[in-house]
């Protein structure tokens, strides 16, 4: 009994002892933090009147007025309202190319300029330099269901998770951090009011929080800023192969074996081959895609690159100087289109048309998947790229059926275009 009660002394000391100052290192944080966080409405223009279609959150990263929020969020609408943490209406104000803003589908960043009324000057928000790790408090600070300037706070869950389905890119930060719709965009925040990582997403099936939220890394946010800055678009490596994930050794290992290579690129000329295995990139292993698309995404254009690809027993090295993919001088109008309304990017490769990217944003999100050869589109067949162009083209870019091989299995896809109106 005596020893209960020692323990409980002690329990009530440390309560007394740090709890104010934790509490006091929340306060400051979100003291530090807050000023960097502004909400976003986001309206679109019909007939001379505004309709309210979203709204948001965002994050001030620079004191020249570059707010970092969400693709989704700027994608719902024309206008946006952009408003500091006490309230005070800032205006959008167009980059060099008369865009409101620039942005990353792949990683579902975007990002305005602000400017405030009478020179107002803009606090903008520190990046962490210190390791994340599992277990650290953190908090979330943004305008849930438009109210602004609300803190939570959780844990750290989980870094590097992947396959997620939000973006193509996926490295997120999982938390316990509660945040809903309103909260994309804004900040989260280590204990010393830095930015770790900018709030994206929950896991729900009712729409409202559930115990699980992610966050874009701000390691990731720093780089793609960078980017869009500089060159208005984000500038990514490109190899030319598109991989899966193959299980081995009655399902207790994972390979990321090549199943297509596009023609004419940089591993076509190398030699590389459908059904290498990739096992290295610059020494780190490559257990599962997100590690391989982790190394090629994290280095500069230009820098070398070697990859160690297994091929029938054998370990072999291919060095490459990483380099932008090539644009087409001219890319087909109908191909646009296809990208625009159906979200897909469809390229020649050494097994036919493959579908190289789907967008979460498109029509065909959930119907087609990276790496589907095309076999036939509107019933009629299809060995290349310029027999969907043809296709395509007297249908005015209407997809009504495609059949394509998947994993090695025939599967027809239909898109009701009605029902996804």
């Amino acid at each position: 009994m005596k020893k209960l009660s020692i323990i409980a002394a002690l329990i009530f000391f440390q309560t007394l002892v740090y709890g104010d100052d934790i509490s006091y290192q929340f306060t400051a944080a979100v003291d530090k933090a807050g000023k960097a966080v502004v909400s976003i409405q986001v309206f679109t223009v019909e007939k001379g009147h505004y309709q309210k279609v979203g709204y948001a959150s965002g994050t001030i990263i620079s004191s020249k007025g570059f707010v970092v929020t969400n693709y989704h969020v700027v994608a719902k609408g024309t206008v946006y309202q952009v408003n500091l943490c006490d309230g005070t209406e800032c205006d959008v104000e167009p980059f060099a190319d008369g865009s409101l803003f620039k942005s990353d589908e792949k990683t579902d960043i975007a990002l305005l300029k602000v400017k405030p009324p009478l020179g107002l000057p803009l606090t903008p928000i520190e990046f962490e330099d210190k390791k994340v790790s599992p277990g650290q408090w953190v908090m979330a600070i943004g305008n849930p269901f438009g109210l602004q300037q609300s803190v939570t706070a959780g844990v750290v869950s989980s870094l590097g998770r992947s396959d997620i389905g939000f973006a193509d890119i996926e490295d997120y930060i999982q938390t316990d951090v509660p945040i809903n719709p309103g909260n994309s965009g804004g900040p989260l925040i280590s204990l010393d009011g830095k930015l770790i990582g900018i709030n994206t997403a929950i896991r729900t099936q009712s729409g409202g929080y559930q115990g699980i939220s992610f966050a874009i890394p701000a390691f990731i946010v720093k780089q793609v800023v960078g980017e869009l800055v500089q060159y208005g678009r984000v500038r990514r490596g490109w190899l030319g192969f598109l991989v899966q994930e193959k299980m081995i050794n009655n399902d207790s290992q994972v390979h990321v074996e090549i199943i297509s290579i596009v023609d004419g690129s940089p591993a076509y000329k190398a030699g590389i081959e459908v059904g290498d295995i990739v096992r290295e990139v610059d020494d780190i292993p490559i257990k599962k895609i997100s590690d391989l698309m982790k190394a090629i995404h994290s280095k500069q254009i230009g820098s070398l690159v070697n990859v160690v690809i297994a091929r029938d027993g054998q370990l072999l090295n291919f060095d490459f100087v990483l380099q932008e993919k090539s644009k087409i001088a001219k890319v087909d109008y109908w191909i646009n289109v296809l990208q625009q309304s159906y979200g897909i990017t469809i390229e020649d490769t050494l097994n036919g048309a493959v579908i190289t990217g789907v967008n979460q944003f498109g029509i065909a999100y959930n119907v087609l998947k990276k790496g589907d050869i095309i076999q036939s589109m509107n019933d009629k067949q299809v060995a290349s790229l310029q027999d969907i162009i043809a296709i395509v083209k007297k249908t005015k870019g209407t997809i009504e059926n495609c059949v394509v091989l998947r994993s090695g299995k025939v599967i027809r896809c239909y898109f009701n275009l009605d029902e996804t109106e």
